[in-house]
């Protein structure tokens, strides 16, 4: 009993490790698409890309996680699947390719910065 417990706490652990590093790869992320406006640097839309991709697959991860330890629930369904169209609204943005569309892209990466705050705080253990 005790091993499952303590499988269970670096289970809790990693969580909040994943979800500190999606806050930091949603900041840069954030900054970086913010530069990219001026810039037509190809290393720097690599970047951004990896950034919001990798940032994509850990929300994935702990969506995942989430429903795995505790459950599907209506309200956690919703919560999470909000999350994710805040992603992908931004990604069908940025492949819209308009350039007046560029300027929600701000507001979404802010946005995406505070689900990922709200991200961290979930998983702090208590």
């Amino acid at each position: 009993m005790q091993r499952i417990l303590k499988m269970l706490g670096v289970f809790s652990t990693a969580s909040i490790v994943l979800a500190s590093f999606g806050l930091i790869l949603a900041t840069s992320s954030f900054i970086s698409g913010l530069q990219l406006v001026k810039a037509a640097s190809i290393v720097e839309r690599k970047i951004h890309r990896f950034n919001g991709f990798t940032a994509l697959a850990i929300y994935v991860i702990l969506a995942v996680l989430a429903f795995w330890y505790e459950g599907f629930g209506f309200l956690r369904l919703l919560g999470w699947g909000s999350g994710l169209c805040v992603f992908l609204l931004k990604i069908l943005i940025v492949r819209s390719k308009k350039r007046r569309a560029f300027k929600y892209l701000s507001w979404l990466g802010g946005t995406l910065i505070l689900v990922w705050l709200y991200m961290v705080y979930i998983h702090i253990p208590v």
